[in-house]
């Protein structure tokens, strides 16, 4: 039985969700083809189990998918944001078996590209983040603090090429330096002089980053960070800021010839200096915790068309937010009429509260304060794993999808989405059971079908 307590979070971490455009290949030809067997390494094999308890399965029933997407909005998955090295640190020298690191990392890679490609995946992203030498300035990233290294971009690049899916990328903007010095926090109100060294940070890094992406082919890139927001509340601020990143979108423009995304810092700065000079924009399916709220007794009672409503209302309300349609809530002075292509961001994570209080950390344990004073170390090992609910979650979203008129679509993506090994339990890799991670889950399955049409 799920806690009774309310709680009280002494530990925010948030992962912002968007959306993202491109095309696809008919309906004609979605049917998933045949797996190729993983490379021939006669000395390593995969030692991660897709087991789990039957309880994981949820007190819901499993939706029925309703429909197939349209064969123009492109069929995305993300990579979680980890790199397979750290996953390989963890295991015990029996798991590893005679495999070496980078045996390992290309194997799962490879096997993650795998499977993907049987659900019908066309696109996904990849995530990397460093810490920053700060001794000079611009800060810079040295290669040797990469979560992902360049090698391993190139491989992924190389081996999804094969599979005929894209590679979109997105850089994260770590807080602290080499030494694990803080230079700023999230949610931070920067003055103008850190807003500068944040800036300068991020351009500098974005050229490099643009460059390496033109020579190996990947097909779009962020433009701005993700899972970093910072406050800026004042016009000088909010000018300067939009000025340089106009400026950082000219820059990655000079060295990139793919597609260039504005939003995956998890909300959309609508002016005409950013909105003319990008592809696409990132929105959220859902906004949970926002104004997408349900009720305990709707979560209760959850239905693909629940979440299809909420989802449309949700899509309604960013449009108004975007565009400047709220009277009431007239964007600032620099808006721009642009209507641009979304990829539409979702995530819905496995736990029996998500509807009720968002996205949780799903990487690590973090500490909450119960009501009652006591402190809960590891919160997640409190949470009710059920997968039913992130089916039911995707189908109802997936619905609103293929309903909707606010947005013109161009591509959908689930966030962050795929666990790098076929893992669903707690272990040293994290939480996959109650993750955003669709591998292996009913929710995957659902997704299977409307990017397929195929079971």
């Amino acid at each position: 039985m799920f806690f009774q307590n309310r709680v009280i979070s002494t530990f925010v971490f948030t992962v912002f969700l968007s959306a993202c455009g491109g095309g696809s290949s008919s309906s004609s030809d979605s049917s998933p083809p045949n797996t190729p067997p993983p490379p021939v390494i006669a000395t390593c094999t995969n030692p991660h189990s897709a087991d789990y308890p039957d309880e994981y399965l949820g007190k819901f029933e499993l939706p029925s998918p309703r429909g197939e997407l349209s064969s123009h909005i492109t069929r995305g998955i993300s990579f979680k944001d980890y790199a397979p090295y750290l996953l390989w640190g963890g295991l015990s020298e029996s798991e590893r078996g005679n495999c070496t690191q980078d045996e390992y990392v290309k194997l799962v890679y490879l096997q993650a590209l795998q499977a993907m490609k049987a659900s019908g995946v066309q696109r996904t992203w990849l995530y990397n983040y460093g810490r920053w030498n700060s001794e000079n300035e611009p800060w810079v990233v040295p290669q040797s603090e990469y979560n992902l290294p360049k090698r391993y971009v190139e491989y992924v690049v190389e081996q999804a090429a094969k599979l005929d899916i894209e590679i979109y990328y997105a850089w994260q903007f770590t807080t602290n330096d080499v030494n694990f010095k803080s230079l700023l926090s999230l949610g931070e109100t920067l003055t103008m002089e850190k807003l500068k060294q944040v800036l300068d940070a991020h351009q500098n890094n974005m050229i490099i980053q643009a460059k390496h992406a033109q020579e190996i082919g990947i097909k779009g890139i962020a433009a701005d960070w993700n899972a970093m927001n910072i406050n800026i509340p004042t016009d000088e601020l909010k000018n300067y800021y939009l000025d340089r990143f106009a400026e950082i979108i000219d820059d990655i423009r000079a060295n990139f010839d793919g597609e260039i995304v504005w939003g995956q810092v998890g909300y959309v700065f609508n002016d005409e200096r950013i909105f003319s000079r990008i592809d696409s924009i990132l929105v959220n399916a859902m906004n949970v915790n926002g104004s997408t709220i349900f009720t305990d007794e709707e979560n209760a009672n959850l239905t693909p068309e629940l979440v299809k409503t909420k989802t449309l209302e949700s899509l309604e309300g960013m449009r108004t937010q975007i565009y400047c349609l709220d009277i009431h809530q007239p964007c600032w002075h620099g808006k721009s009429d642009i209507e641009l292509p979304i990829i539409l961001n979702i995530q819905v994570q496995s736990r029996d509260d998500f509807f009720l209080k968002g996205w949780k950390e799903d990487g690590f344990c973090t500490s909450e304060t119960m009501e009652d004073g006591s402190v809960d170390t590891c919160i997640q090992n409190s949470f009710v794993t059920d997968f039913s609910l992130q089916a039911i979650g995707i189908e109802g979203i997936m619905q609103a999808v293929a309903d909707q008129d606010t947005f013109e679509i161009n591509s959908v993506d689930i966030h962050t989405g795929y666990w790098l090994s076929e893992t669903l339990v707690p272990s040293k890799e994290g939480f996959p059971n109650i993750s955003q991670s669709v591998r292996g889950k009913p929710a995957e399955s659902v997704l299977k079908h409307w990017y397929t049409g195929q079971k």
